[in-house]
């Protein structure tokens, strides 16, 4: 059989040609697909991922725990807020607040070791997954570790920034063998060191659970506690530096708890304040210092002062200070005769807020302090505006051990002093305090060493008696002046 050789040719041509197409239609299809594929892993990775800090975030720190729940391998979650980083962005602005949380979490990448991995949850919260313990030492030593790490400052625009952050820790399956209550006490344990004094870690227990317990019985007791007028202040002296015969009683609230007898307010005071009770309180305690004001008054004391301590946050609601402006003027106040301590630092973002509550206040002839002065340098000038009469500095800065020196707090009254505002040191119980703060030019005094508190019926005695003690103050005063440093 003859067969025409240009036929093949043609055929083979064709068939080469077929397969070709075929074989490009295949590559097409496969680089459609991988195309298709990386871009799916890209939307995926997307979702899963912090877009500032380039952690994960909320959604694949849940989907781990899920999957290590349901491997049943022991394992610690840690929950992590930063402590004062709304400050940060107050005063030196959000773009360095976003640069702080890329730099923590570069520190976290760098520096936690392959079992641990963190996550961004979300603003300045961020979460640890610690993988593969065997005893609750594993997680001390590691959060140690990660603690000296966070001792270095942070360089943000030029300003060196040491981090500090509450943590809290709870153990898979020991706390909890679900994710929810997991969750719960980690986080349960991390307001609870951030309630007691921050920056560290605390793990979760049976003595926290029930402490928490505890906290939702307690909330109950003070609402019964106020309804049934448990509640007081005793009185505590302070004294002018500059004229010992000008006194101003501190008002220092407590509850007398018909089973565990008086507690001060450091006990009870953040409860109250979860349930909104310290508005009713503040206005409470100030109606019963301006009428133990006015019977002063009225059997002749003269040149007294009363001092209540009020809430920072309801100090920016005008429906609050309406109520206080209707309880000074019901008692007819005179200028200067009651002082308002605001037990918080002042937010910056708030100055205007401030501003306006406080010049209302100043009408119905208040004076206002100022519990420290945590603002930076860039931000004094704001304060200017404050109709604010004086600081109170605790007794940290003049303490035997303090890392402030006499030289460096006598900068500080002088910093305050060229704003206009008096400076008072409270909290004094040793002697070195006592020197210190008047040496560094304190115009009021205060503490346990000079007069402890006393119950308000006390107060008419303390001034009938307190002619007695005037040589012994001055005394106190002039020694205290001519102390060397």
């Amino acid at each position: 059989m003859n067969i025409d050789a240009n036929l093949i040719y043609t055929y083979l041509v064709y068939l080469l040609e077929v397969s070709a197409l075929i074989i490009i239609g295949m590559l097409v299809y496969k680089l459609f697909e991988f195309d298709k594929n990386k871009e799916n892993k890209i939307v995926k990775k997307q979702a899963l991922t912090d877009q500032l800090t380039g952690r994960g975030n909320r959604y694949m720190f849940q989907a781990v725990l899920d999957k290590l729940i349901a491997k049943k391998k022991k394992f610690a979650v840690c929950f992590m807020d930063l402590d004062g980083f709304k400050q940060i962005n107050d005063t030196m602005g959000h773009d360095a607040g976003d640069e702080l949380l890329v730099a923590l979490s570069n520190t976290f990448e760098s520096k936690l070791p392959k079992n641990a991995t963190a996550y961004r949850l979300g603003g300045d919260e961020f979460s640890i997954i610690i993988e593969d313990i065997k005893t609750v030492a594993d997680i001390t030593t590691l959060l140690d570790n990660l603690k000296e790490e966070l001792n270095v400052p942070f360089t943000i625009e030029n300003t060196n920034i040491t981090l500090q952050y509450s943590l809290g820790v709870a153990i898979y399956p020991e706390d909890a063998d679900n994710r929810q209550d997991l969750l719960t006490y980690a986080d349960d344990a991390m307001y609870y060191i951030k309630e007691h004094g921050k920056n560290g870690y605390y793990f979760h227990n049976k003595s926290l659970k029930a402490k928490l317990e505890n906290d939702t019985k307690m909330q109950a007791d003070l609402k019964k506690a106020f309804e049934n007028n448990e509640f007081n202040f005793s009185m505590q002296p302070r004294i002018d530096t500059k004229d010992i015969n000008k006194i101003c009683f501190e008002a220092l609230l407590y509850w007398s708890h018909p089973v565990l007898g008086k507690l001060t307010s450091e006990y009870f005071i953040k409860q109250a304040d979860e349930i909104a009770l310290t508005i009713k309180l503040d206005q409470y305690i100030l109606d019963k210092v301006c009428t133990k004001l006015e019977d002063l008054k009225q059997k002749g004391f003269k040149n007294i002062q009363m001092a209540v301590n009020i809430s920072n946050r309801h100090m920016v609601k005008k429906e609050f200070i309406d109520k206080l402006c209707d309880i000074l003027n019901k008692h007819n106040i005179e200028k200067g005769e009651i002082v308002i301590e605001l037990t918080d630092t002042i937010e910056v973002s708030k100055i205007e807020n401030y501003k306006v509550m406080f010049e209302r206040l100043k009408t119905s002839g208040v004076e206002i302090v100022v519990n420290n002065l945590e603002v930076k340098y860039e931000s004094l000038a704001l304060f200017q505006d404050l109709q604010i009469d004086a600081i109170k500095l605790s007794s940290i800065y003049v303490a035997e051990n303090s890392k402030f020196s006499v030289d460096i707090l006598e900068n500080i009254v002088k910093v305050c002093k060229n704003l206009n505002y008096n400076v008072i040191i409270g909290r004094i119980d040793e002697e070195c305090e006592l020197e210190n703060s008047i040496r560094s030019g304190a115009d009021s005094i205060q503490g346990n060493l000079i007069f402890k508190s006393m119950d308000e019926e006390l107060v008419e005695t303390f001034l009938n008696e307190y002619g007695n003690y005037k040589n012994r103050i001055e005394n106190i005063i002039i020694n205290a002046k001519n102390t060397k440093k």
